[in-house]
This record gives structure tokens, C-alpha cells and sequence, in this order.
């Protein structure tokens, strides 16, 4: 074996350049798709006359094809796979594979629960690693003692039992016997290009077959021998000193490194206190959110690309989990017509392609309890004009109600709620304005019903149907959708892509499977046959195997031997570098260590050893990265994800260390400034304002003048004048759009209207005057008590129109019951009676009565209003007035944002202050009122933006507006 080091590609390539490949056949491995990839461009333009092809009729994809004839170069996946299909055993696919899984798990009562049937997809990974090993059964239960990986054995020998029972192969048997069979004869060599770490016992099989039959293997690792006391190539030299002393290996390196700061700091970053000096082809920058980051990024590669001329293809981003930022990254680059190497949405991402996915979620979701399993998102998904014909305005309508089906977790579920909803519809009244079903007609209650039993009677007949193989079962689901007349058309597009995946899936004749196993594993079967893995070709171009039009996005342990003009490391964040290597919890580090030990040149001892190893790796993969751009290396990270604040990787240190700036002990001097401040302070780590569209040059356009007809005004509208001026403005021009709709607002709501009804109650059962003494609680402990009687009787006709589960309820009741026993507490413990207490008084007499008589303040032709409607008179002298009513319309200046709990609270405690004053028409109201007056008039009304507006009940009607404001 050769080991040939350089840490530039272009080395490696001028060996290769050097070498007869031609002629002589190769077994040429990597372990990227995206190394394949560019591995695969080097020789097509090599060889492009050798190989004949006629670029004017032939695709690029023939290009592939045709070289394949020279030499066998593949990405090590895509050789096994390669193996499997020239295999002449039967092999069955993966979802197959899954099938016969799943069956194993659930024919055991100790297995068939959710905690396997949720690993299902894992399992089916570790066990195809498994049978890639070649160790039996017998030896892997020795790996670990534990009864969980006893478990997980027992669940694998049946696995293959069934197989064997079956007549078939998995997909890693057939690659493994089709490997133990091959001929090496047709081979000259074998070259490993770029560091498998750590070396898989499939590909230890590989190497040993070479090694067996005399054939020579060439290993080319992006190594630096001039450093190789390099913290960041450990993991390398771990590896592959088993195969070869690193005193053998040999330097091909021929690039020298430029002077750049980006060019020297993989050389220096982790050992070497020699500083450099700084210059602008680093940048590191800051953002609040991962959005902004992103936004940012791609805003920059836009202009790049734009005003710059900069090939895509000279741009990669660089982030652990590239593939769940997938959905946002696709949604910024479209945004500015940028091409990502992405595949395109899967079928089951797209919203038809989602409410298909729904009709079988209903009978196999793992968290059905009844009959069926439904949501929410479920019901909004169909009804967003993807699947069954309805009014454009249903979804629209279920949106304002939704809250009400919060527990709702069964088709029979949401259609007891909308008989609910129906029955409560009539009973709506003036009261109750600001109810949702004021936006709601009974026949729109009627169709969504309608579309409910339609939807179940569809999923019904998908599941219940006899066992058929999976193409079978696609093509009755095609049928359906084409035969059913509430079905609406299904776009060309989606045809398309499900007759593909129908042609796709010819080979799955294997078994049979029924409606429900075909349901439950509908997304992956689809996605399956529809992605590229990430680093393979996107399905969005398939003749353009060179990525010559598209950004790359991928993970740090995608670009060895990369090379690209600017690179975009993002999420540079503590929780995710160091990478970290996991193992579930039925399978633990130990079983991974014995398989490296008995299956590898990898001899590891101790577990602790292979969590050591991939730390190694985690700084290799960072290594890397410093190592691919040539002009320019932009880190990012944003201090906050989901709610939480994040901290800047600690590699920071290290790379602030090449340039000379270090942390102090802040363990013993706690005002030293942390190192984030300190780059802060020098202007290394930048906040960038985000790029933005230049204005536009069209003058003509004049702001339209808010006119408002309304002159009669409340207290409480406004105190949402001083909450938010637009809102005011929105509630008095749109009135019939004011309904609660969210529920935490429509539980207060209801809450409120509790309220009022109770102490209607109470007034009107309860004899006054109380007298009561004065030391004592005793009437208040009384009518407290008969207050929650005339709640409980309040509630026979609240609840019926507020149709929530009892855990909603039961926040409601809670609610009202805090504020009932408020009210009475300052009633009877108020500073008026506390005095009376200090002036020798025994006894307390109290009165009380409603008055809905309101008090007035005109100006000019406006009107202002307020109302308190009960009145509390203490010895028919003494009077204490508290609104009642007020709690339903307060509402409005209410937030889940928790950083704005004190403004919240403090434009309460204005609106309390101001409804007391009114009655007195004090300077400080009629000033407040001279406001709301010159407003409506000159049709100005200011925009309070915030947390808070995701909670306003006109958010829609506000951002589709906001140029006419």
C-alpha cells in the first residue's frame, strides 16, 4: 500500500494526471458524493477525445455512463450499490425491507410498542450495517451484555430468519456476497482517494481482497507532511498508521500556500503560537437570528454572484445539518432567484402531496387512540384547495374556529365539535361580538363536515383494501385520485412525479403488503425514490453533473479535496462544532468499538478511545473547511435559536489565537471581557446591516388618508388608541373583522364572559344590603361560596357556545374564578374599609347594584363614553363603581410575548387611571381625547409594532394594508 499525502487537490489530480489509468483499470474510491463528483470532471476532461462522445446528441449524464467503460470510479455507496444490482440473488428494497421489520417488531408483545416502532428507520439502518460486517449473530450478542442490545439481536435473528423464510436478500447481503464473490481480475489497482474515517469493514474487505490477490493500493489523503504533528490530522494519522508507519508515506505536495490569512491559518490554527497578520479575506459575523444569518448570506452570494461575476459554482455553504436547513435555505434562495444544489421539494412536501400523505395518516399514525387520528394541520392542509372540492372560503372560515378543536385528535372528534360549533351558532348574540363564530355562516360549518366524513371515507377505502405489492397499491391510489368526483384536479406536476416514483417502484414485486403498511411508510417510499443523498445530482438539472449554475450547500465533512472561491461556514455555534457522533439507545459505542476491532485494522481497546477518535474527526472535518476557500472565508453564527441564546463555537479561541488576540483569566478577574467583546471591541466580529433593494424612485405615489366616519367612541377603544393607533383605526373601520381567534385570547374571552354573567347572577339572587362585621370574613367567605354557585350555573349557557375540551375549560373556570373572589376582595377589603376598621366601626353595611347608565364627554361632534356598571354604596354614602364588561374588550392589549409583560402592564394601569378620571373629566383625559380627535380627523393613525402584533385579531388585515396606511 502507497500513501500519497497533499492537502491540495490539484496534487492529487497531477498524480492522477500521471498515472496510465486508461489502460489500466482501476478500482478508483471516494468517500464523498461530492469528491465523486469532481473526481468524475477531472477525468471527462482528461479524457474527453478518448471517450468518443457527441456532446451535440448525447447528454452530460452519458458522459458518466461512457467513462464508467475506462475506469470504475465511484463513491463507496454507489460501488455497493453497484454490486447489488449486478447480483443475480433476489433482493429485496429498502421499504421492503421495512416492511418485513416492522412485522418482526410487532409480532413480539415486548417489542410492539412505541419506543421500537419508533426507531423502525433506524433499525433498519444498523442492521443493513450489521449484515455489512459479515459478523453472525451469535458473536454480535457477546458485543454488549446489556438487555437492550439482547433486544435489539433477537429483533435482528428474526429479522433474517424472515428473510431466509422469505427467499430474499436485504440490500446489504447482496452487496456483501456480491463483494465476497467478486473477481479482481479485471483490476489493476485499487485507489482510495480522500480519508475514510474510519475505515468500514465493508471497505476493510475490499483492501484485504486487493492485498490478497498482490494488487497494488494507492491511498490519497489530504495530509500535510510538512506539519504532521497537526492537532486537526489526528484522526487521519490514527487511521491509517494501521496500514503504513506515517514514516513511509510520501509527500506528492507541490501547491504552495499564498500568503492570505485564509491561506495560512489551517497551517497554524491549534499549533502554533506564530501570529498572523489579519486581513479581509476572514470575516466573522454576528446576527440575532438564524434567519437573519441566512438572509444575510444569501443576500451576499446574490450580489456575488450579480455585480461580481462570480461562478456559482466557486460558492459553497458550508453547516452541520445542511439537510434540515434545506426548507429556509430553499425559501431565501428562491426569493432571490438563486440556484441551490437542493433537491426539489419532495411529493410529500408539496401540499397535495401532503394531504395524500393524510389520508393515510389517519389510520396509521402511531398516535391514533380511536378510530382514526386528525389534526389541525391535517384538516388546514386538506382544505387549502390541495385535495377535495369546497368553497374558496372554507379554510378561511375553519381558521377562525380551530382553536376549538385543540384536543381533537379523531375525524369523529372534529365532527362532534362542529356539531357543537352548530349548536352554539344561533345562541350568538350582541353580547358576544367578538366570538369567531360571528365570522362563520352555519352552511360553511355544514361543508366542512361534509368534506370531514368525505375525507374518511377515502382513507377508508385506501386502507381497508386487500393485500397487494407496492406498485399495485400506487397505482389504486392513482385510481382514486382520478375516479373520485370530489377529488379535485391534481396538477400536471404531481402526476408526473407520482407516475415516476410509479416507475421507480417496478422492482418492489418482492412481497405483499397491505393498506396499512403501505400507508405507514408512504412518505419514505416516495421520498426514497424521489432525493438524491446529500452530495449526489439534483433532480432540479439533470444533465448538469458539473454543478456548473448552482451554490453548493453541504456539511464540514463534505468538501475534502474541495476547493471554491468563498465559503460561507455557517452556524458557528457551541452546539453544533465540535460535531458530535451519537449512538441510539439500542445500540451503544461499545458494539460500534468491537465491530471496529474484530472487522478492521482499527484495533481499539476502550470504547472512550473511538469517543476520542471522532472528537478528532469533528476538528478535522473544521480543518477542512479552513482548508477550501481561495479569496474569502466569511464564519457566521446568530445569538439565538428557537427562544434560546447561543454562544460562538470555542474554536473561536483558537482562530482569534492565529491573529494574536486571547482571553483573559476570567475564572479569577470576572470584568475581564469574554472573547466575543473583545473581537467586538476590534471590529473582527462584525453585525451587518442587512442588504437591502434600493428605494423606490416613483414620487408619484401619495399615502392614502385613513378616513374615519366613526365619532362615537369607549373608554376601552381609547385605550387601544394608546395601545396601537392602527389598531384603533382597524377596529373602528372593520369591526365585523374584531373576533378572537387564538386561544389563549378566546379562553380569556369566554373567561370573560363568565364573569359577567356570574355577578348578573349574584346581584340579582343575593339580598343587599350585607351588613357584615368588620373583623370578621365571615360574608365574604359566604358570597364567595355563592359566587362559584352562580358561576357553576353560568356556565350551563357560556359553555354551550364556547364548545372547548375540558382542559380548556377548565383554564376558563380558573379564570373566572381568580377574578370573582378579586372582585369581592376588593370589595370588602378596599382602603375605604380599612379606615372605617381604624375608626372604631364593628360593622360594615354593603350595598350593591348594576347601572348601565355610561358617562359622557363630547367634543365637537365627537362622543366618549365609559361605564362602570356595578355600583357599591358603603351606608348609603359611599360609592365604589367597577366595570363588569370591560374584560372582553381589554383583551385586545394582551401578549404571550413575555418581553413585553411590563408594557402590557403598564398601559393597563394607564387604561384603570384614565376610566376613573373620566368621570371627573379630568385635564389629563380630555388631553387624551383632543389626541384621539385631531388623529381621526387628519386620518394619521401610528403603528405600534411588536411581539404583540402576531396576537392582534386584525395581524391579516394589517400587513395587506399597510401601503394604504
Amino acid at each position: 500500500m502507497d500513501i500519497l499525502c497533499s492537502p491540495h487537490t490539484e496534487d492529487i489530480e497531477l498524480e492522477l494526471n500521471s498515472r496510465n489509468i486508461l489502460n489500466n483499470r482501476v478500482l478508483h474510491l471516494t468517500p464523498t458524493l461530492i469528491l465523486y463528483r469532481r473526481r468524475l470532471k477531472y477525468y471527462a476532461r482528461k479524457w474527453s477525445l478518448q471517450i468518443q462522445v457527441n456532446k451535440n446528441s448525447t447528454k452530460d449524464s452519458n458522459i458518466e455512463k461512457e467513462l464508467h467503460k475506462y475506469i470504475d470510479l465511484y463513491e463507496i455507496n454507489q460501488f455497493l450499490k453497484k454490486l447489488r444490482y449486478s447480483s443475480q440473488v433476489k433482493t429485496i428494497t429498502k421499504s421492503e425491507a421495512s416492511v418485513i421489520l416492522e412485522r418482526v417488531i410487532k409480532e413480539n408483545p415486548d417489542t410492539n410498542n412505541p419506543s421500537w416502532l419508533s426507531v423502525l428507520h433506524d433499525l433498519g439502518v444498523l442492521f443493513y450495517e450489521l449484515n455489512l460486517s459479515g459478523i453472525n449473530s451469535v458473536e454480535l450478542r457477546l458485543f454488549d451484555p446489556s438487555k437492550k442490545w439482547s433486544q435489539t439481536i433477537d429483533i435482528y435473528e428474526k429479522y433474517l430468519n424472515q428473510l431466509r423464510a422469505t427467499n430474499v436478500f436485504d440490500g446489504a447481503q447482496s452487496s456483501f456476497n456480491a463483494l465476497s464473490d467478486l473477481d479482481l481480475s479485471g483490476y489493476s489497482e485499487l485507489i482510495l482517494d480522500g480519508a475514510f474515517l474510519p475505515i468500514s469493514p465493508i471497505l476493510q474487505l475490499i483492501i484485504e481482497k486487493f492485498n490478497i490477490q498482490g494488487k497494488p493500493i494507492t491511498v490519497l489523503l489530504p495530509y500535510d507532511l510538512e506539519t504532521p504533528d497537526h492537532p486537526a490530522l489526528k484522526a487521519v494519522k490514527t487511521i491509517y498508521q494501521n496500514f503504513k508507519p506515517v514514516s513511509e508515506w510520501r509527500s506528492i505536495q507541490e501547491i504552495k500556500s499564498q500568503s492570505h490569512f485564509i491561506n495560512q491559518l489551517p497551517k497554524n490554527i491549534f499549533r502554533s503560537d506564530k501570529q498572523i497578520y489579519l486581513d479581509a479575506s476572514l470575516e466573522i459575523l454576528k446576527f440575532n437570528t438564524l434567519e437573519e444569518e441566512l438572509t444575510y448570506i444569501m443576500q451576499k452570494i446574490f450580489v456575488l454572484i450579480k455585480y461580481k461575476e462570480i461562478s456559482p459554482k466557486n460558492i459553497v455553504i458550508i453547516t452541520p445539518g445542511a439537510m434540515e436547513l434545506r426548507p429556509i435555505i430553499r425559501e431565501i434562495s428562491e426569493q432571490y432567484n438563486l440556484k441551490v444544489h437542493l433537491p426539489k421539494r419532495p411529493l410529500m412536501h408539496l401540499s397535495q402531496g401532503r394531504a395524500i400523505k393524510h389520508l393515510f395518516d389517519i389510520h396509521t399514525d402511531i398516535r391514533k387512540e380511536r378510530d382514526s387520528y386528525f389534526t389541525i394541520k391535517m384538516m388546514k392542509i386538506i382544505l387549502s384547495n390541495s385535495l377535495l372540492k369546497h368553497s374558496e372560503s372554507l379554510l378561511n372560515a375553519f381558521e377562525k374556529v380551530e382553536c376549538f378543536f385543540e384536543d381533537s385528535v379523531s375525524i369523529h372528534d372534529f365532527i362532534e365539535k362542529i356539531d357543537s360549533l352548530l349548536a352554539a351558532k344561533p345562541l350568538i348574540d350582541l353580547n358576544h361580538q367578538q366570538h369567531p363564530l360571528n365570522g362563520v355562516d352555519e352552511s360553511q360549518l355544514n361543508e366542512v363536515k361534509a368534506v370531514l366524513q368525505h375525507i374518511l371515507e377515502i382513507s377508508s377505502t385506501l386502507i381497508k383494501g386487500k393485500a397487494r405489492t407496492v406498485g399495485e397499491h400506487i397505482q389504486n391510489l392513482i385510481n382514486t385520485l382520478e375516479t373520485d368526483p370530489q377529488i379535485i384536479d391534481i396538477s400536471p406536476l404531481i402526476w408526473e412525479r407520482i407516475l415516476k416514483i410509479t416507475d421507480n417502484v417496478t422492482n418492489q414485486q418482492n412481497i405483499t403488503i397491505s393498506g396499512f403498511e403501505f400507508g405507514s411508510r408512504i412518505s419514505a417510499l416516495f421520498t426514497e425514490n424521489e432525493e438524491f443523498e446529500e452530495g449526489d445530482k439534483p433532480v432540479e438539472d439533470e444533465n448538469d453533473i458539473f454543478l456548473e449554475k448552482e451554490i453548493l450547500v453541504t456539511g464540514p465533512n463534505n468538501v475534502e479535496f474541495q476547493r471554491y472561491d468563498y465559503v460561507f461556514l455557517c452556524r458557528f455555534t457551541q452546539d453544533k462544532y465540535p460535531e458530535t457522533k451519537t449512538h441510539k439507545w439500542y445500540s451503544s459505542k461499545q458494539v460500534e468499538q468491537q465491530i471496529l476491532l474484530h472487522k478492521t485494522n482499527f484495533k481499539i481497546s476502550d470504547p472512550k478511545i473511538l469517543e476520542t477518535f471522532y472528537l478528532d474527526r469533528a476538528m478535522y472535518h473544521l480543518y477542512l473547511t479552513m482548508r477550501a476557500p481561495g479569496t474569502q472565508l466569511t464564519i457566521s453564527y446568530s445569538s439565538m435559536e428557537n427562544g434560546q441564546p447561543l454562544t460562538p463555537a470555542h474554536y473561536l479561541h483558537d482562530i482569534a489565537k492565529v491573529f494574536g488576540v486571547e482571553e483573559g483569566n476570567r475564572l479569577e478577574n470576572k470584568k475581564e471581557p469574554s472573547l466575543e467583546a473583545l473581537l467586538e471591541n476590534y471590529g473582527v466580529i462584525k453585525n451587518p446591516v442587512m442588504i437591502t433593494a434600493a428605494p423606490s424612485t416613483d414620487n408619484n405615489h401619495e399615502r392614502k388618508k385613513a378616513d374615519l366616519i366613526e365619532r362615537s367612541f369607549t373608554a376601552e377603544e381609547v385605550a387601544i388608541f394608546q395601545y396601537c393607533q392602527r389598531r384603533f383605526y382597524y377596529q373602528s373601520k372593520h369591526q365585523s373583522e374584531n373576533q378572537y381567534t387564538q386561544i389563549f385570547h378566546l379562553q380569556s374571552y369566554a373567561s370573560s364572559c363568565l364573569y359577567e354573567r356570574a355577578i348578573e347572577l349574584f346581584i340579582s339572587n343575593e339580598t343587599f344590603p350585607v351588613v357584615a362585621s368588620i373583623d370578621s370574613n365571615k360574608q365574604q367567605v359566604r358570597l364567595t361560596a355563592n359566587m362559584k354557585t352562580y358561576r357553576r350555573t353560568a356556565e350551563e349557557a357560556i359553555r354551550t357556545i364556547f364548545p372547548f375540551g375540558n382542559r380548556q375549560w377548565h383554564n376558563v373556570v380558573a379564570q373566572t374564578d381568580f377574578f370573582l373572589e378579586s372582585l369581592l376582595k376588593n370589595i370588602f377589603e378596599n382602603q375605604f374599609v380599612k379606615e372605617l376598621r381604624s375608626n372604631g366601626f364593628s360593622t360594615i353595611s354593603v350595598n350593591m347594584k348594576l347601572d348601565n347608565s355610561p358617562d359622557i364627554i363630547r367634543i365637537d361632534d365627537f362622543r366618549f363614553s365609559s361605564i362602570k356598571e356595578l355600583e357599591v354604596q358603603y351606608y348609603n354614602r359611599m360609592i365604589h363603581r367597577y366595570s363588569i364588561s370591560n374584560r372582553k374588550d381589554i383583551l385586545s392589549f394582551s401578549s404571550k410575548n413575555y418581553d413585553e409583560a411590563d408594557s402590557m402592564e403598564e398601559i393597563k394601569n394607564w387604561y384603570f387611571n384614565f376610566k376613573r378620571e373620566f368621570r371627573s373629566k379630568s385635564e389629563a383625559v380630555v388631553n387624551v381625547l383632543n389626541e384621539v380627535v385631531a388623529a381621526v380627523k387628519n386620518g394619521d393613525f401610528k403603528k405600534n409594532t411588536g411581539g404583540h402584533c402576531m396576537y392582534c385579531t386584525f395581524n391579516k388585515i394589517c400587513r395587506e394594508r399597510e401601503v394604504d396606511l
